[in-house]
């Protein structure tokens, strides 16, 4: 691998980063000299309390088992600081040693655990594990216990590291398994009822045919952070974070943590507590060395709404909602409840309108819209969605293309919405084929309209009047050429034959259903009886 001693380690969350996802960083600062030497420093690890600073010092001559060896160090907070190094000589022997996390005690707050990587057996294979130590807070020294019981932790390679969540249900664990991508690969172990789980591998979407090492958890256990020289980054090994989505096999794709943090050389070990960042890297191309820097707060994801248009009439379409998002991480994502994913939206009937903002580090932001509508009032045309039927007949047209019948629905849930209102339900065709009997296919559609509303949607039939114009009211269009509203006469739309499409689709205009509003106080207890009429259709001439 790039960096050619990272050793058998393991880093420890200790406090959710504030906001969820990193977002930026001041520039790093090397910790002092009391802590960084011209040997290697790696594995920065916190206390519980935010007092003691665990880290594992490497290549020093002093170290218990001489300069190939490594040791853990740690050293206390100060008003000023870090202040001295000192050994754990309790813990450091002939091997690999290095502090996996420090806790209270689950059933006794007076007494404090150390969590170990296992070098303290007489064989050198108990170092593939994690042993525990613990002590009286009034204690200085530190007793060895047992190893912490994951089963099935069979480590082929050489190389291990670990990390423990702060609730001490989760272990996620670094190591060439079996099904390893490439080489180490990262897997993870449950503390169950019976027992900690068997490792299990955490999927290809944090695993690459290069090494995922140092990993650890965010407060919640919901945020993976590790070192990686799988995917595209800036040099050896970068730090990367990847969100869980539920299921411990199922992350999001890794986000780099960027240049602050990484660099051209070997960049790992990361951990926050209380948004300062601690983590080892080699960035001046020299030993090994613990840095810092403090994570920037985002900008908080904030919009202004500039404009909402209510719609101009009785079941118009020409509500807008216009806003603008003055703050937060671009690029943005828009997501309307009627499924529109711009910033603004228009052509709105009356109605509420939900929008959801997400920008690039996950914040999200959601408001409700309504728009609203003028009253109805008695002899207004209501313009219907789109109804049609087949040539020259009053069945309904119903493919992948035109759905009759959801049209049809949409003016239920307009009497639905409106129980007081009576409404003339209109037919009308296009101009070709004799008048007379336009007039009789337009009276059918209408009727056509009136059974399926009565008997499909429960439409109460004394609230719908069907009628027939056949072809004697054209509607209008709005002309780009002419830039002007134009009635849509037969020999207006004549002039447009040399377009078929248009040609068609102008007549299609003119084959229209639409409503009038006669009453707005409908009243079923002393309404009269529909005419039985309405459901008999007229016979064509031949």
């Amino acid at each position: 691998m790039g960096f050619n001693h990272w050793l058998l380690t393991s880093c420890f969350l200790l406090a959710q980063f504030a906001w969820g996802q990193i977002y930026e960083f001041t520039t790093p600062t090397r910790l002092g000299t009391t802590i960084n030497t011209s040997a290697d420093e790696s594995n920065p690890v916190i206390s519980s309390n935010g007092n003691t600073l665990y880290f594992v010092r490497t290549f020093d001559p002093k170290n218990t088992g001489g300069i190939y060896d490594q040791d853990i160090l740690y050293c206390k907070k100060t008003m000023a600081g870090w202040g001295p190094t000192f050994s754990l000589k309790a813990l450091n022997n002939k091997l690999n040693n290095a502090v996996i996390a420090e806790t209270v005690e689950e059933l006794d707050s007076t007494r404090q655990r150390l969590y170990l990587i296992s070098s303290y057996g007489v064989e050198r294979d108990v170092e593939k594990g994690i042993t525990m130590a613990s002590r009286s807070i009034l204690d200085t020294q530190w007793v060895i216990q047992k190893k912490l019981p994951i089963p099935g932790l069979n480590i082929d390679g050489k190389y291990v590291s670990y990390t423990l969540s702060k609730d001490q249900q989760v272990v996620i664990i670094s190591y060439e398994g079996s099904d390893s991508e490439g080489e180490e690969d990262l897997y993870y172990s449950l503390k169950e009822a019976d027992g900690w789980s068997e490792p299990e591998h955490l999927g290809a979407a944090v695993n690459t045919p290069g090494f995922e090492i140092s990993p650890f958890l965010s407060l919640a256990n919901d945020t993976l952070y590790f070192s990686s020289n799988g995917f595209k980054g800036y040099g050896d090994a970068d730090i990367y974070y990847s969100v869980r989505k539920g299921k411990w096999t199922n992350w999001s794709k890794p986000v780099n943590l960027g240049k602050t943090i990484n660099t051209p050389f070997f960049d790992a070990y990361f951990s926050i507590t209380q948004n300062c960042a601690l983590w080892s890297s080699n960035r001046e191309g020299k030993d090994l060395d613990i840095w810092t820097a403090w994570a920037i707060a985002p900008p908080e994801l904030v919009m202004t709404v500039n404009e909402i248009k209510h719609a101009s009439e009785f079941q118009g379409a020409d509500g807008k909602i216009d806003i603008d998002v003055v703050s937060g991480v671009k690029p943005y994502k828009f997501l309307w409840s009627n499924g529109m994913t711009t910033a603004d939206i228009s052509s709105l009937r009356k109605g509420e309108y939900k929008l959801q903002i997400t920008d690039s580090i996950g914040q999200k932001l959601s408001q409700v819209f309504t728009i609203n509508e003028p009253e109805a009032t008695e002899q207004h045309i209501i313009r219907f969605p789109n109804i049609q039927y087949e040539f020259n007949k009053w069945t309904f047209v119903n493919d992948s293309l035109i759905n009759t019948n959801d049209s049809l629905r949409l003016v239920a849930k307009l009497l639905e919405d409106y129980p007081n209102l009576m409404i003339e339900l209109i037919s009308h065709t296009d101009s070709r084929g004799e008048e007379s009997r336009n007039l009789i296919l337009s009276k059918n559609r209408a009727k056509a309209c009136y059974i399926s509303l009565v008997n499909e949607f429960k439409i109460d039939p004394r609230r719908i009047i069907p009628v027939g114009k056949g072809e004697a009211e054209p509607t209008s269009w709005y002309d780009p050429e002419l830039q002007q509203m134009v009635l849509l006469r037969e020999e207006y739309i004549q002039t447009k034959k040399n377009n078929e499409d248009l040609f068609e689709y102008l007549h299609q205009l003119n084959r229209r259903t639409e409503g009038k509003v006669l009453r707005l106080d409908f009243n079923p207890n002393n309404a009269p009886e529909a005419p039985k009429s309405y459901l008999e259709f007229q016979a064509m001439p031949k």
